[in-house]
């Protein structure tokens, strides 16, 4: 799959679900706030444009990822770091990995790696 193909189907996952208030888990949709808390400098929260999404299976491997690890789908709204954390609902996500959707040098979006 492309990275043209893989933002634009990410764009319209988060746009569907609107201003990140929804979360995909077990096939079932459960409603969330997503905030993005700066860690480093400005100490300021965010709210994302996201989706949330558990790993499959298969993807779970014990050592990079693991079991309770989710996917956050966001926007390029916010600039997001490593050292950044994420608010789930009332839990806070450290993040593992970042993967830029940046087709042409322009960031569109991120895929995060979250884990508690």
């Amino acid at each position: 799959m492309s990275i043209a193909t893989d933002t634009s189907i990410s764009k319209r996952i988060i746009a569907n679900f609107s201003s990140g208030n929804i979360s995909l888990r077990e096939r079932s949709l459960i409603k969330n706030r997503v905030t993005l808390i700066t860690t480093v400098g400005t100490n300021t929260d965010t709210a994302l444009n996201a989706v949330v999404s558990p790993y499959r299976k298969g993807e779970i491997d014990g050592s990079l990822i693991m079991f309770d690890d989710i996917q956050v789908y966001a926007d390029a709204e916010a600039v997001i770091s490593k050292e950044d954390q994420i608010l789930i609902g009332v839990d806070i996500f450290r993040i593992e990995n970042i993967k830029e959707y940046n087709p042409a040098g322009t960031v569109l979006g991120y895929v995060l790696q979250c884990r508690k």
